[in-house]
């Protein structure tokens, strides 16, 4: 079966997004005669048969002939016409296809640094390549498990890594993209997946997957990276396109999505196609940010060297018009706020279920003046600061994702300021309270040291104790880093070590934690159980209750 008939029963079975199937297509048109004319008779086929609809026809029948191009750019695909189908670059397809063999490279082809010249150091087009199926493996390494998505420029299958089998790993799976036969022989799209690797590997975050090798098999170019399991937040947002979701759910998913950009900012590197289909949920909750393939330096260094001047990844055409700037499409140098506009986008398809501008590009949208709706769950202050990341033109648009989190979150922009007085109060009350205890002539208790806040301290105390509640009702009491109950309640007693409503929140955490102990304890789960006190005595070492738990477990 080929890549084509795969693709259009996949999306017959709603397993892969209508604009995925269209890629599929578009990319027919650098196929042999032969293989462009069995798509048509497959398609002609199934339209007959009353398999697809006349618009699903007739739009395929269009991206075949090459009439959906974003600009001159042979891989640049973008559909005249398109229902309005949520965006998903992973979406999940079977593969039943028959398994093929794959010979291996030999010795002589392979050399110990894989640089873009190496790899295409025998690859020949005329060469026969066989098709990849699950079952295969490449490299006598990775055994092809299932095929996990289809995306512009590749294929993703989930692989065993017999090494990892080999050191007894517990999870021996990886995650391989392959790239396609249209770009196999694309000098541009080999860099690209080549500069992908080496960004990724450079962006080591929490909310970034993993990337971990660029290699070759024969006429098959791949990447490895971490095997994720959960779904893409396309599918959140599918799940909830009536309503969206509540903001106290969808924050911990924006703030990290945000985190992830704003790290990649930092090492100058603009992602270029941000969208739910690049966000994954995995099923630990943990949220990571996928595919840096067109990902562009901001501006050039002298380090960049030989490769920032031979090598522009977005005239691979692969950014998604519903997310791109209007910078993008107007294919303007890489700038952080491309991203912050398709983080706003994501951000508003979150929270109420639909796209700001109906799925329009900010081109057409901007065309014909259209505004997004505001959304009711969000007060006038944060409906602003995300107006302003919908921005049509780069000048309005919010200038980093510090902004944006300032103006989308439920606080306000003092949350980012004055972290030094707070400290150094806290300092000066340490050492008083040391001095007194260590007074050998007084037995009365210190005193408690009154702190006079200003304005300012005060909206920043309310505004962490708010954020404080939302990650305790989410369930983020000690994680993750940085961004938990227990870090904001920290935060509020290094301004005010006296702070009540703090005090009372670390208990509240502690009692909390202890319950959930004592829930895995009935269940005869000891190792868990300990693992709760142990994160609750952190919060509370004097905890009573966890303590006496702890030496219960302990005995035990």
């Amino acid at each position: 079966m080929s890549r084509f008939e795969l693709a259009l029963k996949a999306f017959q079975q709603a397993q892969i997004a209508y604009e995925d199937l269209l890629a599929v297509a578009g990319s027919l048109t650098t196929e042999p005669d032969r293989v462009m004319a069995a798509a048509r008779q497959f398609l002609e086929n199934e339209y007959r048969s009353g398999k697809i609809g006349a618009d699903v026809y007739r739009g395929l029948q269009s991206a075949m002939q090459d009439e959906t191009r974003l600009a001159d750019s042979p891989t640049k695909i973008a559909p005249a016409s398109r229902p309005p189908a949520q965006d998903d670059a992973t979406s999940i397809v079977s593969a039943s296809a028959k398994a093929a063999t794959i010979i291996p490279a030999s010795p002589a082809t392979q050399t110990p640094t894989l640089t873009t010249e190496s790899l295409l150091q025998g690859l020949d087009p005329s060469q026969p390549r066989a098709e990849l199926a699950v079952g295969n493996t490449l490299k006598n390494r990775f055994v092809l498990e299932e095929l996990l998505g289809v995306g512009g420029m590749g294929m993703v299958f989930k692989a065993t890594d017999l090494r990892k089998v080999e050191a007894s790993d517990k999870e021996p799976f990886v995650a391989l993209k392959v790239l396609n036969q249209d770009f196999q022989f694309n000098p541009m799209a080999l860099v690209a997946l080549q500069r992908e690797t080496k960004r990724a590997q450079t962006l080591s975050h929490p909310n970034i997957i993993k990337v971990y090798d660029f290699d070759r098999d024969g006429t098959h170019v791949f990447m490895s990276m971490e095997y994720l399991q959960g779904k893409p937040l396309s599918h959140l947002i599918r799940e909830h396109v009536d309503r969206g979701l509540p903001f106290k759910k969808a924050w911990p998913i924006i703030s990290a999505m945000a985190e992830a950009l704003a790290h990649a900012h930092k090492k100058n590197i603009v992602h270029s196609d941000f969208k739910p289909g690049n966000v994954f949920i995995g099923d630990d909750g943990e949220i990571r940010v996928l595919d840096f393939g067109i990902a562009c330096a901001i501006g050039r260094s002298e380090k960049d060297g030989h490769d920032a001047t031979i090598f522009n990844a977005r005239s691979l055409g692969a950014m998604t018009p519903a997310y791109a700037s209007l910078e993008q499409l107007q294919n303007s140098d890489p700038d952080p706020r491309d991203d912050i506009y398709a983080l706003a986008c994501i951000t508003y398809e979150l929270l109420s279920g639909k796209h700001p501008f109906g799925r329009l590009s900010a081109e057409k949208a901007m065309e014909v003046n259209l505004q997004p709706k505001p959304i009711a769950q969000l007060k006038r202050r944060q409906w602003k600061g995300l107006q302003k990341a919908l921005a049509f033109k780069q000048e309005d648009r919010s200038a980093s994702i510090d902004e944006f989190l300032a103006a989308i979150g439920p606080h306000s922009s003092v949350y980012y300021g004055l972290w030094s007085t707070g400290v150094l109060l806290a300092c000066l009350i340490g050492l008083n309270v040391y001095w007194t205890l260590n007074e050998k002539n007084t037995v009365t208790e210190a005193p408690k040291v009154a702190v006079e806040l200003n304005p300012e301290q005060n909206q920043k105390i309310k505004d962490l104790l708010e954020l404080a509640d939302i990650h305790f009702d989410v369930g983020y009491l000690t994680a993750p880093t940085g961004s938990n109950a227990f870090w904001a309640y920290q935060e509020v007693l290094k301004i005010d070590p006296y702070n009540k409503a703090a005090m009372d929140g670390i208990n509240k955490i502690a009692d909390t934690l202890e319950q959930q102990a004592w829930e895995f304890y009935e269940k005869n789960d000891r190792s868990e159980a300990l693992k709760k006190v142990q994160e609750g005595l952190e919060v509370n070492p004097v905890h009573k209750g966890l303590q006496s738990l702890r030496d219960k477990l302990r005995f035990n």
